[in-house]
């Protein structure tokens, strides 16, 4: 129970901020003609929380040079999604770096310091530890013995080893510095509040360092967006007729998505005669190797490597005409694209993880393999391609198990959890 004091600490807090909200994220940030500009999924989700907290500050991290970003990023003003100024956009120095970490700590550190005394409410989204601001921020919060609710959207270690898998000597140095800096994460959720695990990947990787997990979701569809009963109907219908499989994935193409794994499994596929369609939406560093590959083997009428595509109905569009989504993320992620195709009636199909299998816990509408198993993920497609009944329970499936996301729903579940912190 809280003590007397504690409870007039808390209470002199909300007399004096408010419902304010300090975030500190890793997200990118650039500077637009009329100033600081940020990724518009992002945007929304700031636009979530104005229906919760009276002024948000959200801080990200400067890009280091935007000719080299994600060129699959929409970026936007803040003020295009938050008209009435109740949401501030900051940026801190990009500081991944030993030397660029002690030119910018004690400016840095600072202007943390006083965004966390201006604030009622506090949430950091911790990666790493080495130039990282949100810990910068956690660290600083314990000092001022503020309570703090800690966000973990991934597990950084997997993602670090299958970015450097080709690079001994930097996974080698990445490898000695996984005890410091998961040591030091770890020990900052054991100080926080609250801490919001993102997926079942992550929670299942950090819960048992935290004295209150709980998992969390994130997407930005809203319940409009989710298939009717008419068009999950003439889905169904078509499946029955037994055109070619409708296979799609929409993510950037990237070594950590699996690309070249997606292409093995079609390519097997074809190898079976089993007839299908299929499409890659959206760009990245692999997209090249991608397109030279399908060349090369002579799919070039059977898959299609669009590249980018920011219109959001689009996409959705073609996930909902998709027989499904085929997936082979190389690390416990929680990508939103699972949650958008089974809002869809769209069923994923691909390597098992936490994550997936939590999404489809309840309802339905997930296959899986293991991870790297190309032979048996073909095999899988091509099972549904023969039993179209089967097929076609999966896609309800699917339908069923979208109607438990929308973004007011996974947003009002956080929420309440930050205002813990």
């Amino acid at each position: 129970m809280d003590s007397l004091e504690d409870l007039r600490h808390d209470d002199c807090l909300s007399l004096r901020l408010g419902a304010s909200l300090l975030l500190v994220t890793h997200v990118p940030l650039r500077i637009g003609p009329r100033g600081l500009m940020i990724d518009d999924q992002t945007a929304r989700g700031i636009r979530q929380w104005c229906r919760y907290f009276d002024r948000i500050s959200f801080y990200g991290i400067l890009e280091r040079d935007p000719q080299t970003s994600d060129s699959s990023t929409y970026w936007v003003e803040l003020s295009q999604i938050v008209p009435d100024g109740r949401a501030q956009l900051f940026a801190m120095p990009w500081a991944y770096d030993g030397a660029r970490m002690l030119r910018h700590m004690v400016a840095g550190r600072r202007e943390l310091r006083q965004a966390i005394a201006a604030h009622r409410h506090l949430c950091f989204t911790l990666g790493s530890v080495i130039g990282d601001w949100p810990a910068v921020a956690a660290f600083e919060a314990i000092r001022q013995q503020r309570s703090y609710a800690a966000w973990i959207d991934r597990v950084e270690p997997f993602i670090i080893r299958n970015k450097l898998a080709d690079a001994p000597v930097k996974r080698m140095v990445a490898e000695c510095m996984f005890p410091f800096t998961q040591g030091a994460l770890r020990y900052l959720l054991r100080k926080s509040q609250v801490a919001l695990l993102q997926g079942g990947d992550t929670y299942e990787y950090y819960a048992a360092d935290a004295p209150a997990p709980h998992c969390t979701y994130d997407t930005h569809t809203d319940i409009a967006e989710q298939i009717g009963p008419a068009a999950l109907s003439r889905k169904i219908a078509h499946i029955l007729a037994q055109p070619p499989l409708k296979i799609v994935y929409v993510g950037r193409a990237a070594g950590m998505k699996g690309p070249m794994q997606w292409l093995d499994a079609l390519e097997l596929l074809h190898q079976r005669d089993v007839p299908f369609r299929a499409s890659w939406i959206g760009d990245g560093p692999e997209l090249a190797a991608m397109r030279a590959r399908v060349a090369a083997s002579g799919l070039e009428s059977l898959v299609e490597l669009p590249g980018f595509e920011g219109r959001r109905e689009i996409l959705l569009e073609r996930m909902r005409q998709s027989d499904l989504l085929l997936f082979c993320h190389q690390t416990p992620e929680s990508a939103r694209c699972l949650i958008e195709a089974l809002v869809c009636g769209c069923p994923v199909v691909g390597y098992g993880s936490a994550y997936p299998q939590d999404l489809v816990s309840k309802r339905g509408g997930g296959l899986f393999v293991e991870r790297g198993d190309c032979v048996q993920l073909a095999e899988r497609l091509e099972y549904l391609h023969h039993d179209r009944l089967a097929l076609a329970r999966l896609v309800t499936e699917a339908a069923s198990s979208g109607e438990l996301y929308n973004e007011d729903a996974v947003y009002a579940h956080r929420a309440q959890l930050m205002l813990q912190a």
